[in-house]
């Protein structure tokens, strides 16, 4: 089986740090979604994306477009976490 990757809605996510070391202890691949202002990272298992701030949920949509089922998302933007469990995702909330 793949190894599930970790999608991040990171506009207003707290927990940005504690999901890069946890991330990084099991060998998966972050990817931070935000519409702009996140620092990059050097670590080749961490991605950024930065959608167009044309749409409020440019992100939201970016992520459902990308992930697939055993993927985790981390947010705490409920539609955006019932449409992650539609695609057979794990939703999970930074908390």
């Amino acid at each position: 089986m793949e190894q599930p990757v970790i999608y991040v809605d990171a506009d207003a996510c707290p927990v940005k740090a504690e999901v890069e070391k946890v991330a990084e202890r099991l060998g998966l691949v972050v990817t931070f979604v935000s519409n702009g202002g996140l620092r990059p990272s050097r670590d080749p298992m961490i991605r950024h994306v930065v959608v167009p701030k044309t749409a409020a949920d440019a992100a939201d949509d970016w992520i459902v477009e990308n992930a697939k089922a055993n993927d985790i998302v981390i947010t705490a933007d409920i539609p955006l976490a019932a449409r992650a469990v539609a695609l057979g995702a794990h939703a999970l909330g930074p908390t």
